[in-house]
């Protein structure tokens, strides 16, 4: 079984369009990402929350304790829309496992997976 990126949204771009977003500076910038993706021919995909951001944008983000753990980030150059999916797919193809619930925690290695954590109550 292997993943497929079936969207790429970003609630703050123009339309939530990944691609309408333009940043006033390209190699500063950050921008919160959610891809659906789910099992490569099959209906149905899984949320998965990325921040893409440049090195700059992190440099100047503010450290109050002198340290931060960086998590759910793809980190590019500067914003290009196609490089952010290209990334994202690529990760999804070679991301495999013999059930769903296997390939999903591997990604949640790299994004926010919307089930991370998620334990079923006893009832």
């Amino acid at each position: 079984m292997q993943a497929e990126l079936k969207a790429l949204d970003a609630a703050d771009a123009p339309g939530s369009d990944v691609r309408a977003f333009h940043p006033e500076d390209p190699a500063c910038f950050a921008l919160a990402v959610t891809a659906s993706i789910g099992p490569v021919g099959e209906d149905g995909a899984e949320l998965f929350q990325f921040t893409v951001c440049s090195a700059s944008w992190l440099a100047r983000q503010a450290l109050p304790k002198g340290f931060a753990f960086q998590r759910h980030t793809l980190l590019l150059d500067r914003w290009d829309p196609d490089l952010a999916e290209r990334a994202i797919t690529d990760l999804c193809r070679h991301t495999h496992g013999d059930t769903w619930q296997e390939i999903a925690e591997k990604l949640s290695r790299y994004g926010h997976w919307e089930f991370e954590d998620y334990r079923p109550t006893a009832g």
